[in-house]
């Protein structure tokens, strides 16, 4: 009853949704609107990307996203007050945990008025080294983070409070932005053949102990990261060998696919073997990297404070990327685990920024809200998708019928379940993957990707094999994916399809999912760092999969949908042509398909000017720029 009251008050409002400050396109985006299509080149991308970015500055590449307007606020209110009632009147999950989702644009034409290109209310966005040099300088800022990174070594894997101080600690070989990688430790890089790449080094590097870094440095970080087993992307290297003191060779067990040597640079974190091995196991907890940043003191669970070495390896002058900036001289990581937390601390001072508010406690920071008197909301789509893939195993029942996975696609309001989920903050997705991706082709928005259709929906249900069985949809019940299942649930509802929730831990989902008979329908998050086919390949990719499948992640087994993954994942076919003619065969065959993509939300107290953020979308206080 609750949910079709729900959905009731959903089809017949008109709630206006405030403002909110997002990131609509980073310059890249916006380049690629226009070189998609023409044939663009790698080498004149980047060169026009560079010139673009220098003349564009952080607050110009926010934008405001107007939501959809319906009838009456007070209908809007009424919905609101609901979301605790679709909560317990929904489904079979297990208890919804508050908070916050920690997830990476198009929504359906209809439920997205023109963007306006104005300034954001709170600029956010990847560190720009001229915006970040240019804007003012603070003594000191308190970040607040969801966990503990428990051990700061340089390869201990990625968790959540890792994560966190990462880009802080550490630099890498190379960083990237929108989809374009810039140089950080390597001055430059080439491909000698299909498996070897050569990268030469600044001669001047020197980390936070001021030990010098050479060649040797980066085989015995990289070699150590191997040795770890804690990074499977690093599995593709064969050998790495120091050319001389500034000259390093990379040599791969297999020719490389799109984007994948720019993804082993990216994962592994540089020291010095000098600084290591002066102290291996104070590394977990002050360790010493190349950053401008060393820690001072770290209380596990508590707080970790950073202080500027003031003898950086490079000036700000000859900054090599945004990342590189340090506008602060003491950083403090305060570790507050529960989401609730983040709004009292920010609401005291007690922290200037944090990602961890909830998306229920959001409003009360913007415009108009208890606590906006000081402070902003940015809003940032991670580049993770709620994804829906249907079981396509040869005892399922969307085996061999087209019309049940049609009928329960079209079932789905996207930009309602953006609503119901995170307030109208997240994005509605029109392909398995999401806008945020330099290679996502602008002109799929203006397709049909399953738009919302009730009635086509029982169209396709009429000519279908349904007989009225009960499905089972398995998600992993933390952040989101509860709400958005019981948001499904509801939906499929609505045409006559029964289905019931199914909820593991982290653990237990992940071996699940492999369980052809254990599972209809899957909810699940997926996300890269760099392009959409990277994103496409960690489902339908049947090389990774076929040993434990028998065919992609949803045991999808299809030899034209396979040519297609190659040819987009090739680095001599991958392009245009072979990125839309995978999306439309995935999108005919209608194996899976992406719902939403959830946001970041970024409070912060207006000593902040402008947020900076890594590839991962994390907070890098260093980089910001400060109220002067």
């Amino acid at each position: 009853m609750y949910c079709a009251l729900w959905l009731f008050l959903f089809k017949n409002s008109d709630v206006i949704y405030a403002k909110r400050a997002r990131i609509k396109m980073e310059s890249g985006l916006l380049l690629q609107k226009y070189t998609y299509k023409i044939g663009c080149t790698k080498e004149m991308y980047i060169i026009l990307h560079k010139a673009l970015k220098k003349n564009v500055n952080q607050k110009e590449k926010g934008a405001i996203i107007m939501k959809k307007q319906r009838r009456t606020l007070a209908l809007a209110l009424a919905v609101s007050m609901m979301a605790s009632a679709v909560l317990t009147g929904c489904g079979k999950g297990a208890e919804q945990e508050s908070t916050s989702a920690q997830v990476e644009e198009p929504v359906q034409e209809e439920a997205q008025e023109e963007v306006q290109e104005q300034p954001a209310e709170s600029s956010v966005g990847e560190a720009d080294t001229q915006a970040a040099v240019s804007g003012g300088k603070a003594d000191s800022v308190t970040v607040g983070i969801m966990a503990d990174p428990e051990n700061m070594g340089p390869w201990s894997g990625m968790s959540m409070g890792r994560i966190a101080v990462l880009f802080t600690t550490y630099e890498y070989m190379i960083t990237r932005e929108n989809g374009v990688a810039y140089g950080v430790l390597a001055k430059n890089w080439e491909q000698v053949d299909p498996q070897t790449y050569q990268v030469e080094l600044y001669d001047y590097i020197h980390d936070a102990a001021g030990n010098p870094l050479n060649a040797n440095d980066i085989v015995f970080s990289f070699e150590s990261a191997i040795a770890t087993k804690n990074y499977g992307k690093l599995s593709v290297i064969e050998s790495v060998t120091a050319m001389d003191d500034y000259n390093v060779e990379f040599k791969f067990n297999k020719a490389l696919e799109i984007g994948e040597f720019e993804n082993v640079m990216l994962e592994c974190a540089i020291v010095t073997q000098a600084a290591y091995e002066a102290s291996p196991d104070q590394m977990a907890t002050t360790p010493v990297g190349t950053s401008a940043y060393l820690v001072e003191s770290y209380v596990p669970g508590s707080e970790i404070v950073m202080k500027d070495t003031g003898n950086y390896w490079q000036t700000d002058e000859s900054l090599v990327h945004g990342t590189s900036v340090h506008n602060v001289s003491e950083i403090r990581f305060s570790v507050i685990t529960e989401a609730s937390q983040h709004t009292v601390a920010l609401q005291t001072g007690a922290v200037d920024i944090s990602n961890g508010v909830p998306d229920t406690d959001i409003s009360k920071f913007d415009e108009g809200g208890e606590f906006s008197e000081g402070n902003a909301v940015g809003v940032v789509l991670d580049n993770l998708s709620y994804d829906v893939e249907y079981n396509m195993s040869d005892s399922s029942v969307f085996k061999d019928d087209e019309n049940l996975r049609l009928a329960l696609a079209y079932a789905i309001d996207k930009e309602g379940v953006n609503i119901g989920a995170f307030n109208g903050n997240g994005r509605a997705v029109k392909d398995f993957a999401n806008a945020t991706y330099p290679d996502y082709n602008p002109e799929w928005d203006n397709e049909d990707y399953y738009d919302y259709d009730e009635d086509k929906a029982k169209e396709y249900l009429a000519q279908s094999a349904y007989d009225g069985r009960t499905l089972r949809l398995e998600y992993i019940n933390s952040g989101m994916s509860e709400m958005i299942a019981q948001l499904l649930q509801a939906y499929w509802g609505q045409i006559g399809v029964n289905v019931e929730l199914i909820g593991y831990d982290q653990m237990m989902g992940q071996q699940e999912q492999y369980n052809a008979e254990g599972f209809d329908i899957l909810l699940k998050t997926t996300g890269s760092t760099d392009y959409i086919v990277n994103q496409w390949k960690l489902c339908w990719d049947a090389r990774d999969y076929r040993e434990i499948t028998g065919g992609t992640a949803n045991f999808v087994v299809d030899e034209k949908l396979d040519e297609l993954m190659q040819a987009a994942l090739s680095t001599d076919t991958y392009g245009p042509e072979s990125i839309d003619a995978f999306h439309d065969y995935l999108v005919e065959k209608c194996y899976g398909y992406g719902v939403v993509e959830g946001p970041i939300n970024i409070v912060h107290s207006d000593k902040i000017a402008n947020v900076a953020l890594d590839i991962r979308n994390q907070i890098l206080p260093g980089a910001c720029s400060y109220a002067q």
